[in-house]
């Protein structure tokens, strides 16, 4: 069993990137790197690096001892191609000048379409077309290139990069003195794969902090990998930090192109250029950063960038060799660097923008502090004192099951056969087209199944998730740390038989459950001293005391994932036992209802693990004694055990209605205030009525946070008001077209408008009779009110074909 200071032995976890870094920067492979060729990668201009490290160098080496023609020596040119050299920079600038200025023939296209418009419109004559063109033509070639200085990676030098690794590795050995681990065998495998065929590697990690991207350049400095170029927000590209990452290769995007003609394919050429030229790419396919511990649905905009360009290589450039590795990768946490602002965040308040200031003042904290933990402060109750302690833990790096792009588009036969149609048919024809896109939900989802599948387990989110469990079930603030061993010991059990194809997770929780309960006390004291803020301890009385249960939800969302289905399941049972409808039909129309609703917020779709589906989970607690099956009946037998994993589930339906409670009263209220003011706004024709008669999202959730402060009886937990759960129950009741969410004429604001009140009603009665808000159950004692609720969710467009098949066939 592991302790909060131990190493991670017995694990899949054999390394600290922090340890050694500047002896031996090189950590060695399991197997010895080819030396039989010059260079393994065959692109035009792939020049040899410079070996020279410059007199600063040469002297800081002497100084400080640490070998710095060690750092980065081997990663390009040999193994990947040298992005950093004179050739290779004037190649991209070259190639992006040439795509402006003449052979992308969709800028062409895109201002013709905008000239004629002005034609149209008699804003020009026939004969000022060609002069307005050249003029406009001019305009956006000098724009683009503009913004191309401003937000495109200038790849520095190798003593850039090198410069940048020392310092990293000084303010991340700070900041993380326990150690970012990772498997020696995992990377080793990745290299060999890659060595068989070069070609770019799609790094694809879970999003929980700015520090992700930063740890990934340093993995691959260490493990002699080329770093990669990453796609980052606007919003990073900062004075003096965002030309850094600039220089280390980072592509800053808009987070949304705002119908920006040709901001999107501008970018499109930026990314064929590097993976057509083997540089290795990082992405996170969440889109930002989760707050709140699960991974976020994916975002495909950038899957379709990597999918069109594969299929134009292959398709239409008959480049029958280029191929993509896509390589999922786990980032976990013990305790998230950005945690007490994440905090702030789901609990209502504004997110903090990131800043020049804001960054040096963090990078100088970072450099200032100690290695090692600060010393535990006892206040004068007898409990623990995190309030002003700098908390940190250990970080787990963990690579997936790697895949070549072609193997996932190949295994699509029919779509396959499509797009050679297509091509052979009109050889100048764009895969662009809806017709022949990939599955990109299928790929999006794949990548994070992978990740979640091999998501390390730390032991906080262990004990985390028992005490939210505790928490719900007895309702208690303050408890001897002896009452939660036995849930502790129940939730370690659960998971680990959810875990049984996962070594280390399975190990730490099979350690966990041999621990003596005085063992099991002192670890769980250890645990919550060691990384919660307002969770505390008395040592001296054995007493835990949770202050405010949000901080818990982080932890216990690292591993619902893997239960959330028996959560809900175990809901659906104790809701039906006493309305004698708890047969299997019935079960399997609400739990086809209740995952809809929380489709946005899990991976529920190509979910191809049969201990998640519903026949599956209804044995094993038949099996277990957890309940009994009669002829048509189940009956609950273990009502304690039902309870406390139904509890689990109840947050993220409360969500909902506690939403759609103040939608209708928000909306309710700006309709009687424009009602009451409606001539003198409509004489003023400066005022943009939507702002009027409409919520925006923000202010939507802000009311939501302040009405639940000032009635905290309409809300039945504060994880059920977090604004992560809320912002995914509002675009999911705007799939289900209950509502509509749409923009003023600015772009700048989102607004709320009800376009089907009555379903909207529907569902909020089903949600409060499943809650027990309301006494009678007549949306589930009669069989027709649940059909009518189903297809209120069965207007989402893109429900998994396998879930439907599944729901219907039971029903």
């Amino acid at each position: 069993m592991t302790s909060a200071n131990s190493d991670i032995s017995n694990s899949d976890f054999d390394i600290n990137i922090l340890d050694d870094a500047f002896e031996t920067p090189d950590i060695e492979l399991t197997f010895p790197l080819p030396t039989d060729k010059e260079t393994y990668i065959d692109i035009e201009g792939n020049e040899k690096a410079s070996k020279s490290i410059g007199i600063l160098f040469s002297a800081f080496k002497l100084f400080s001892g640490i070998p710095v023609e060690k750092v980065y020596s081997n990663n390009e040119y040999r193994y990947f191609t040298n992005k950093h050299s004179a050739a290779f920079k004037k190649k991209f600038e070259d190639y992006m000048n040439d795509k402006l200025e003449k052979s992308d023939k969709k800028l062409d296209e895109l201002i013709y379409t905008l000239i004629n418009q002005e034609l149209n419109l008699k804003l020009i004559t026939p004969a000022d077309f060609n002069h307005r063109f050249k003029e406009v033509k001019k305009f956006m070639v000098a724009y683009y290139k503009k913004e191309n200085e401003k937000n495109l990676p200038t790849f520095h030098s190798h003593n850039f990069v090198r410069t940048a690794y020392i310092t990293v590795i000084m303010v991340l050995r700070k900041m993380f003195p326990r150690g970012i681990w990772v498997s020696r065998q995992d990377f080793s495998e990745l290299y060999r794969k890659y060595l068989e065929d070069p070609m770019s590697i799609i790094f694809l990690p879970s999003h929980q902090s700015h520090v992700d991207y930063i740890i990934l350049h340093v993995l691959c400095v260490r493990f002699q990998m080329a770093i990669p170029t990453v796609v980052a927000g606007e919003n990073l590209n900062v004075a003096v930090f965002g030309k850094f990452m600039r220089n280390l290769g980072a592509i800053f995007i808009k987070r949304s192109f705002n119908n920006e003609l040709y901001t999107e394919r501008n970018l499109n050429n930026v990314i064929e250029f590097m993976l057509v030229n083997k540089i290795n790419f990082e992405v996170f396919i969440e889109g930002t950063r989760s707050r709140d511990g699960k991974l976020l649905l994916p975002k495909y905009g950038i899957l379709k960038t990597l999918t069109s360009i594969y299929l134009k290589q292959r398709y239409l450039e008959n480049n029958s060799n280029f191929d993509l590795l896509f390589q999922p990768v786990s980032v976990r946490y013990e305790r998230i660097y950005e945690t007490d602002g994440y905090l702030k965040e789901l609990t209502g308040s504004d997110k903090k923008q990131e800043s020049m200031l804001n960054i040096v003042q963090n990078g100088v904290g970072n450099l200032l502090g100690a290695e090692t933990a600060d010393p535990v402060v006892w206040g004068k109750d007898g409990f623990n004192d995190n309030s002003e302690r700098n908390l940190n833990g250990k970080i787990f790096f963990k690579l997936g099951n790697s895949f070549r792009l072609s193997s996932f588009v190949e295994s699509d036969r029919e779509f396959l056969n499509e797009v050679t149609a297509t091509i052979k048919s009109n050889p100048s024809a764009s895969l662009e087209t809806e017709h022949s896109k990939v599955n990109l939900k299928r790929l999006g989802f794949k990548i994070l199944h992978e990740v979640n599948r091999i998501s390390y387990l730390p032991e906080i989110a262990i004990i985390g998730t028992a005490l939210q469990v505790h928490y719900y079930f007895f309702k208690k603030d303050v408890f001897d740390v002896y009452e939660v061993i036995p849930i502790l010991k129940l939730v370690a059990e659960t998971l680990y038989n959810e875990n049984l194809d996962s070594p280390t997770n399975s190990k730490i929780l099979h350690d966990l459950l041999s621990l003596s309960d005085e063992d099991m006390a002192v670890l769980i004291k250890t645990q919550i001293i060691d990384f919660l803020r307002l969770v505390r301890v008395n040592e001296r009385k054995n007493l835990i005391k949770i202050e405010n249960p949000i901080e818990l939800l982080y932890y216990k969302n690292l591993s619902i994932h893997l239960i959330i289905q028996r959560c809900l399941i175990s809901f659906i049972l104790l809701l039906l036992e006493g309305l004698g409808q708890s047969n299997y039909r019935v079960i399997s129309k609400v739990f086809y209802i209740v995952t809809g609703f929380l489709k946005n917020e899990f991976l529920f779709d190509y979910n191809y693990n049969e201990r998640n589906e519903l026949s599956f989970i209804l044995k094993d607690f038949v099996q277990s004694g957890t309940n009994d099956k009669g002829e048509e009946f189940y009956k609950v037998i273990d009502v304690k055990y039902l309870q406390l994993f139904g509890d689990l589930a109840t947050p993220f339906l409360e969500s909902y209605l506690v939403l759609i409670d103040h939608i209708f009263e928000l909306n309710e209220r700006l309709a009687r205030h424009y009602k009451k003011n409606k001539a003198a706004i409509q004489k003023d024709a400066i005022i943009d009525e939507d702002e009027l008669k409409y919520p925006d999202t923000k202010s939507l959730l802000k009311y939501i946070t302040s009405q639940s402060r000032k009635h905290p009886e309409r809300v039945g937990s504060l994880e059920s008001i977090n604004k992560q759960y809320l912002l995914s129950d509002i675009y999911y009741l705007a799939n289900l077209q209950v509502i509509q969410i749409f923009k003023n004429k600015a772009k700048t604001k989102a607004f709320v408008k009800i376009t089907n009140g009555r379903d909207l009603n529907i569902l909020h009665d089903f949600l409060s009779q499943i809650l027990g808000k309301k006494s009678e159950k007549t949306l589930l004692t009669d069989e027709i009110n649940i059909n009518y609720v189903i297809d209120i969710v069965d207007k989402r467009d893109d429900r998994d074909v396998n879930q439907l098949r599944l729901g219907r066939s039971k029903l």
